[in-house]
């Protein structure tokens, strides 16, 4: 990898870092908005080792990134997380044990996927360095703003209309493979 390309690869680090931290802290901070957007957990121990683990490779990617040889570790870690987080939503929301709302999660990280393998390869062609940065920034501002205005708009919601926690217990929390 030229230098060129070690910037590249330390800024895309950075960036699924920033994705996987504020993916984690999410749920950590505001459990109430995250369940509204993702459902609510039968198991809220669960929930809080992934947001932490999210937290923590978040970090490790932010941090590696500066490092001589840090940028294959964070793509490393990057291409494992994405992989497993798709891989689960993928299985998941068609059985109903998660929500339809996890297939933006499972977007944002095939995007990652997409990041990091036309980063790797070598040397890189003009185009793939565009569609790595391209894939980059759209993972993350896919992320960034689906968040954002599914919490905004949950937040907004009148007291008054009916509470779908009987509907999200029902479906989300009773589910046959939760017994």
């Amino acid at each position: 990898m030229t230098i060129q390309d070690d910037r590249g690869a330390a800024a895309l680090a950075r960036a699924q870092g920033l994705f996987n931290v504020a993916g984690g802290l999410w749920p950590l901070l505001h459990l109430q908005s995250f369940e509204k957007v993702f459902g609510a957990k039968t198991d809220r121990w669960l929930e809080r080792t992934v947001a932490g683990l999210l937290v923590g490779i978040g970090w490790t990617q932010i941090r590696a990134a500066s490092t001589p040889g840090g940028a294959d570790h964070a793509r490393r870690l990057g291409i494992a997380t994405a992989a497993t987080l798709l891989a689960a939503d993928l299985l998941y929301v068609p059985t109903g044990r998660i929500r339809p709302t996890y297939l933006l999660d499972a977007a944002a990280e095939a995007m990652w996927l997409r990041a990091w393998r036309a980063r790797a390869v070598r040397p890189e062609p003009p185009s793939t360095r565009g569609g790595a940065a391209f894939a980059a920034a759209a993972a993350l501002a896919a992320g960034c703003v689906t968040g954002g205005v599914l919490a905004a708009r949950l937040l907004r919601r009148r007291r008054a209309e009916p509470d779908e926690s009987e509907l999200t217990r029902a479906r989300y929390i009773r589910h046959p493979a939760a017994r």
